[in-house]
């Protein structure tokens, strides 16, 4: 007796059961990547800090690299909420998922747009010091990863011709999406400390 569940239909197209679970897969392996890209960041800022070549961590004396508080929350409220809004989106049924999602990706981009705005208002750059430089590299890939993100979000939203005839790709979908985006609201939380509280 053959136990083997076949990989695609007569047809050549695979079975929406075992695309859900390549989702699932894929986006579980994509966000540990993630992570794990961010821990360099994490070690430059820890190493970088502990060694204060010269006394200049954070600069020369008269010129300390300080970004603004009030965007550093304000980003880290919009991606926590994104985050929320899409883990909630995940598990909404098959009429209010969409409004789920479409929060989560318009505070996704809000995050981008307040990282942008931070950095046309830094008043330093990566060369200014040790702690600009993790600052600027860790904020600025960070907001490419969840500008990517919401790309990836904007399009589970966009695709209704797959949700209208597999409802568990949409949901594995936003799901996957949804994942990604808790892990980068834990680096989020992770380079406030640091980068705000910490330095």
């Amino acid at each position: 007796m053959d136990t083997t569940v076949p990989a695609s239909s007569a047809d050549g197209i695979e079975q929406p059961h075992l695309l859900a679970r390549n989702i699932y897969v894929g986006s579980r392996i994509w966000a540990a990547s993630q992570a794990f890209f961010f821990v360099a960041f994490f070690f430059a800022f820890l190493y970088l800090r502990a060694l204060n070549t010269n006394g200049l961590w954070r600069g020369w004396p008269p010129h300390h690299p300080s970004p603004s508080l009030a965007f550093g929350v304000a980003i880290l409220i919009c991606v926590l909420a994104a985050a929320a809004v899409a883990r909630g989106a995940a598990m909404l049924g098959p009429n209010l998922w969409r409004l789920g999602a479409v929060g989560a990706l318009l505070l996704s981009l809000a995050a981008v747009g307040l990282q942008a705005a931070q950095f046309s208002s830094l008043g330093f750059g990566p060369t200014d010091a040790a702690y600009a430089s993790v600052f600027v590299g860790w904020t600025g890939l960070f907001a490419l990863f969840l500008l990517g993100s919401a790309y990836w979000l904007g399009t589970v939203v966009a695709d209704v011709a797959r949700a209208g005839e597999a409802p568990e790709l949409r949901t594995a979908a936003v799901d996957a999406v949804s994942f990604v985006l808790v892990v980068l609201a834990g680096v989020e939380i992770a380079a406030f400390i640091l980068l705000y509280v910490v330095a």
